[in-house]
């Protein structure tokens, strides 16, 4: 593929397709909800996950208090909500209320969990690190929420029942209305080709 170069990286993260996840907070009963696309998982044993979150947002102060949140992700069909909660500030809004967020009280944690979320991951705050303007929090999952109709016997998700929440950037979210799900070993696909 020809490509062009790009100097400018006030764009970066409009680039790459993610999962839109709501993260979920709570800090002496002020509960606040945020949309959230950059998320990863950062190790297995212990099952670690990480969030950033802009320094300037009420859930950075409340997960910085707490030290707890919840990695909540949600199909497509709640994209407006994904929408709603990146777009208004906990500070003025209770977006519980305004936005009939239906959740459960997280069992490990004080975070809420949302009824609508296929999986959720509660969190522990293990580390965080700034960088200028967003901060990396880094959670230990101490207990993982999964609707059992969104996955297969096999633990993957089960495309038929759920459609997750695909944010393209620059407000934009994808719908996929076919697909085709392949496995492929690393180990045994790697061999493949090096043959």
């Amino acid at each position: 593929m020809k490509k062009k170069i790009i100097t400018d990286m006030k764009g970066l993260a409009q680039y790459l397709p993610c999962l839109a996840t709501i993260v979920t907070c709570n800090h002496n009963n002020q509960r606040n909800a945020l949309a959230v696309a950059w998320h990863m998982s950062v190790n297995m044993n212990p099952a670690l996950y990480a969030i950033s979150v802009a320094g300037a947002r009420f859930s950075h102060e409340l997960i910085s208090k707490s030290r707890q949140f919840a990695v909540n992700f949600v199909p497509l069909k709640s994209a407006r909500l994904v929408a709603a909660t990146g777009g208004s500030s906990g500070k003025q809004t209770d977006k519980f209320k305004a936005f009939g967020l239906e959740f459960e009280n997280g069992v490990k944690t004080q975070t809420p969990i949302l009824s609508i979320a296929y999986a959720a991951f509660e969190c522990v705050l293990e580390d965080e690190h700034t960088y200028t303007d967003h901060t990396i929090f880094v959670g230990r999952v101490v207990a993982i929420h999964q609707a059992i109709e969104a996955y297969s016997d096999e633990g993957i998700i089960d495309i038929n029942s759920v459609k997750p929440c695909l944010y393209m950037g620059k407000e934009r979210y994808l719908n996929i209305t076919e697909h085709e799900l392949t496995h492929l070993g690393r180990k045994t696909t790697a061999n493949e080709m090096l043959d």
